[in-house]
């Protein structure tokens, strides 16, 4: 009902899960080993592997405007893929995100995550944990930059703050 008050905040991890979700543990889950064939194909997941991206906008009203906009990214199947913070006041991008080319190659975020998809979605219970950790990984590592960053340009003139975030995307981009 309208009014109920939730147990605690929507994360951005809450937002990537649903929005990756494929019924798991239900006989319509595409990638499960329940149910049939019939009902593993019922119904369209949201996380399927036809996805190209994902994008989620976070403004923190706890921190200084000039970095409280951050733009989280991924690309490719919502099942096999990781979200990078980009921060949004920046006049610039990192290279590994920006261009991106019709030339199929992992010195791109965009093909390195279709990629991924493309090896992991056929054998999805061989790689499925592997993928997991990856997620983790990239999630903890840029929840840190976020914190680092944030502590960093607390102690910048306003206006060195835009380039020191232009800085920390290209460190994202580069881990």
């Amino acid at each position: 009902p309208w009014s109920r008050v939730p147990e605690r905040k929507v994360t951005i991890e809450d937002v990537k899960y649903v929005l990756s979700a494929h019924y798991q543990g239900t006989p319509y889950d595409c990638y499960g080993r329940g149910g049939t064939d019939a009902t593993r194909g019922a119904y369209r997941p949201i996380g399927i592997n036809r996805n190209g991206q994902l994008a989620v906008l976070q403004i923190r009203p706890y921190v200084a405007h000039e970095n409280a906009c951050v733009q989280w990214m991924a690309f490719g199947s919502n099942v096999f893929n990781a979200l990078v913070p980009l921060y949004a006041n920046v006049e610039r991008m990192p290279e590994y995100l920006e261009n991106t080319t019709e030339r199929v190659t992992s010195e791109s975020f965009y093909w390195a995550n279709r990629i991924i998809a493309a090896l992991a979605d056929a054998r999805f219970h061989d790689n499925s944990a592997h993928i997991e950790r990856y997620q983790e990984k990239i999630g903890g590592m840029a929840h840190r930059l976020l914190r680092e960053t944030d502590a960093a340009v607390e102690k910048l003139p306003r206006d060195e703050v835009s380039a020191a975030l232009a800085e920390a995307n290209d460190r994202m981009a580069a881990d």
